[in-house]
Order: structure tokens, then C-alpha cells, then sequence
């Protein structure tokens, strides 16, 4: 196996590969951790990152707000499986039978069934969260409560909600309290005001050819509990280790056995995930089965967030760009595969190409979309962000490697969408990036 200080020429490399400008990669392997860093916080100022830049995490943020919804369950003043309008009984919802059913299990595991791809600026004020859950009377009710698993970043703001009004204080507060300072997670946060006098990468987007800083944080304080959390690769560390061994500086936050419960499977997910429990996810890696998370927040910040815990083993990556998306997932399988001693993931063989015309469209949920072209024979895909002045990641050519399995033709080791089909065999919806996206008009090229 690799020698872990191998690491800093790989994440090097990669990043340059990736036209990302700045990452740090953290890892801890049976109680040994190492941090790397490499590049810049942002192309105009030059500022090297270090191992104490401050990145947003994004969706491994709501780890963090699960983690807070268990903690008010061992207090004995919230119940995974009460409808949340007795927490919440002004909240308003499109279907009236869904307000009336769904749990905070639901929002946990990802499946109320509302529309979870929206952006709702409410500004930065203590009240943005409950201006946010206000509106949900506007998102449509896609699916039955319980009935699919459709990745739902409105169902963790929700959840925020239910956890800032029973604990009676900011959700912001409440996670820095039960859970971050026990842990001695002392760098990390949720308000810009605390992230500015500190140490901290900024958004990049991709302009002729290179990289250019991006002017806005991407997301607004009413996602804090679904992505708004600030931190360093050491804090995460801190997060990893917790979760692998029950670490923590001061009194543990939760339980062993409430630990145990936020990673056990609740149920099946949409690809590229297979199983989801309270908010963490389950991938295999071969045999071995990876519990973890990660983040993209605007195409500007993405991470990963991957452990192995019958190896005792975790990664963090913190970038500052839409190249996040490839360099991330690359560093973990180097890890796992050169440090951790894990075999390659074999490519799977592609199948014969069927009809394309039962596949060709765009496929909406929300502020997502995922669209299927053909493009002089070859399929395309790309994931389609509906937000003015939010680029959209670049189209890529797909092929089959099963029945109605698609998979990145520069890469076909992993499924990456899924395509669902109705009683009379019509293809309806597809699985993408956790998504279920319901079909909607052909486009023909």
C-alpha cells in the first residue's frame, strides 16, 4: 500500500487536471490523520490555501442538523415518527393528506415527496428559516409521503424548522451548542459575518477557459440545516472521528446508539446511492460498504465526506469549483485503494444500445433538471440547474451498463442514473444525483 504522504503529489496533480484552484484533503486511518492542502482560496487575491481554510461543506451539513433532530429525540421533546405539524401546526403544505402524514423520519431519509429542489432567499436574518418553511405551501406534492426516495434539500430546512422551535433558539445556535462545541469543532459556522474575519476559499466558476471568483456565497441562511455550514478539513475530521469511535473533546453529544441509528439504512435511494439512513448515505466501494455524505453548493463548493468504518477509516475533500466534482471522487478512490488496500472498481461491460428515443428528454424536479439528448448517434446527459446566474455543470456522453442503467462513458464503473418506468413499460421519471425526476418534454437535439 501507498504511503499516505503520497497523497499530497496525487491531490496536486489532480487539481491541476481538474482546473480547480484551491482544495484540502483531510484523512484519518486507524487514529492517524493527515492533512493536505494545495493551491489558491481564490484566483485574485492568490491567497495560498492551508490546512485551516475555512470551505463550505454543503450538504454534509445536514449530518449536522440529523445529528440535532436525534439529540432533541434523547431529550424525549421530539419523535421521528409524530407528524411534524403537531412541532409545527401552522405549517402549510400544497397536498392536505401529505401535511397531515409526514414525519420527520420522511425528511430524514428523504422521502415527504414535496419538491426538494427550490430556492427560497429570506435573507440573513434570525427569522429567514421560518420566512423559508412559510412558503411551503407553494412547493408541489410530487409524490405520496414514504413512496420514493427523492434527494429533498427543503425537507432538512424543514426539519431546521422543527429543531429551532421546539429547542426555542436558532437552529444555528442549537447545532454550535449540542453538537459542535462537545466535539471541538471550534472552526467551523454558519453566518458570513463569522466566516469573513477568518481564513476562507471562495466560489469559483469557469470563464474562457480558466477559472474566475464567483461574487456570492450561493446559497442563503435559509439552508443552513440543508447546506450552509462552513468548516476546515481538521473540523471534519473531528466529525469523522466521532462517527468512527465516538471521539469527542467534551461530553458526547448523542448516544452510541443514536450514532448507530443516523448511519444504519432506513431504506433504498436513487442512484448513485443505494441506501440512505438519517441523513447519511450508503455506497459500496466493490465489497466494501461507505457510509458518507458531500456537498455542492452552487457549482462553486463541492466536497466529499466518504468513511469505511469497519476500516476505521475517513476522507474529507474541500474544494472551490466545479472541478470538485471530479477531483473529489478520484482522491477517495486513491485513498481507498492505495491507503486503505481496497481493489479497483471494475468497469462494467456496456450493453447493446437500445432504442434512444424512449429515453430523449428533460426530466425536471425543481431547481434540477437532468436532460437526455442524442447527439449524432451517442447519448448525452447533463444535469441542468434552473437558477439565473448558476452555470450548469458541461453535458456528458452516457452509455448503458444495464437495463435502463446509464453510466458516464469517460467513466463506467459507477451507475449514474436510472431510468423508472410506469405499468405499461413507459419510461416516467429517472434516478440522478439522488434525484427522482419526473419526465417532461422531448428534446430531440
Amino acid at each position: 500500500m501507498s504511503n499516505v504522504q503520497e497523497l499530497q503529489g496525487v491531490l496536486d496533480e489532480e487539481a491541476r487536471g481538474a482546473a480547480v484552484p484551491g482544495a484540502v484533503v483531510g484523512v484519518t486511518y486507524r487514529g492517524e490523520e493527515s492533512v493536505f492542502a494545495t493551491g489558491v482560496s481564490s484566483v485574485d487575491t492568490g491567497l495560498p490555501v492551508d490546512p485551516g481554510t475555512l470551505f463550505m461543506i454543503g450538504s454534509t451539513s445536514k449530518t449536522f442538523a440529523a445529528a440535532a433532530v436525534l439529540a432533541l429525540v434523547e431529550d424525549g421533546a421530539l419523535d421521528l415518527d409524530k407528524p411534524v405539524v403537531e412541532y409545527l401546526p401552522d405549517l402549510r403544505l400544497a397536498d392536505p393528506e401529505a401535511r397531515g402524514k409526514v414525519t420527520l423520519r420522511h425528511l430524514l431519509t428523504h422521502s415527504a415527496g414535496f419538491l426538494g429542489d427550490v430556492d427560497l432567499a429570506t435573507g440573513w436574518g434570525d427569522d429567514a428559516l421560518s420566512l423559508a418553511v412559510d412558503r411551503f405551501g407553494e412547493l408541489p406534492q410530487n409524490f405520496a409521503p414514504g413512496e420514493v426516495f427523492s434527494y429533498c434539500n427543503a425537507g432538512f430546512q424543514l426539519a431546521g424548522r422543527v429543531v429551532e422551535v421546539v429547542a426555542g433558539e436558532a437552529f444555528e445556535d442549537v447545532v454550535r451548542v449540542r453538537l459542535l462545541e462537545p466535539l471541538g469543532m471550534t472552526e467551523s459556522y454558519y453566518l458570513p459575518w463569522e466566516v469573513l474575519t477568518r481564513r476562507h476559499a471562495v466560489g469559483h466558476v469557469v470563464r474562457d477557459g480558466a477559472p474566475a471568483v464567483e461574487h456570492t456565497v450561493g446559497l442563503t441562511r435559509s439552508s443552513s440545516a440543508s447546506g450552509g455550514l462552513w468548516s476546515t478539513a481538521g473540523d471534519q475530521l473531528k466529525w469523522a472521528r466521532f462517527f468512527l469511535t465516538g471521539e469527542a473533546e467534551g461530553k458526547p453529544p448523542i448516544s452510541d446508539a443514536t450514532r448507530d441509528l443516523l448511519r444504519a439504512p432506513q431504506r433504498g435511494a436513487a442512484l448513485p446511492f443505494e441506501e440512505v439512513g438519517l441523513s447519511w448515505l450508503r455506497t459500496r466501494h466493490g465489497d466494501a460498504r461507505l457510509v458518507r455524505h458531500g456537498g455542492n453548493v452552487s457549482n462553486l463548493q463541492l466536497s466529499e465526506f466518504v468513511t469505511l468504518p469497519e476500516e476505521d477509516f475517513a476522507v474529507t475533500v474541500l474544494t472551490n469549483s466545479v472541478g470538485g466534482g471530479v477531483l473529489g471522487p478520484r482522491v477517495v478512490d486513491w485513498c481507498l485503494e492505495n491507503l486503505v488496500g481496497l481493489p479497483p472498481i471494475a468497469s462494467a461491460a456496456p450493453v447493446r444500445l437500445p432504442d434512444f428515443a424512449d429515453y430523449l428528454g428533460r426530466f425536471e424536479t425543481g431547481d434540477l433538471g437532468f436532460e437526455v439528448t442524442d447527439r449524432d448517434g451517442a447519448l448525452w446527459g447533463q444535469m441542468v440547474v434552473n437558477v439565473e446566474d448558476i452555470p450548469s455543470p458541461p453535458a456528458f456522453e452516457v452509455v448503458f451498463v444495464g437495463e435502463d442503467v446509464l453510466a458516464k462513458a469517460a467513466d463506467p464503473r459507477k451507475p449514474a442514473a436510472r431510468f423508472l418506468r410506469d405499468e405499461r413499460g413507459r419510461v416516467t421519471s429517472i434516478e440522478f444525483g439522488g434525484r427522482t425526476a419526473k419526465r417532461g418534454a422531448t428534446v430531440t437535439g
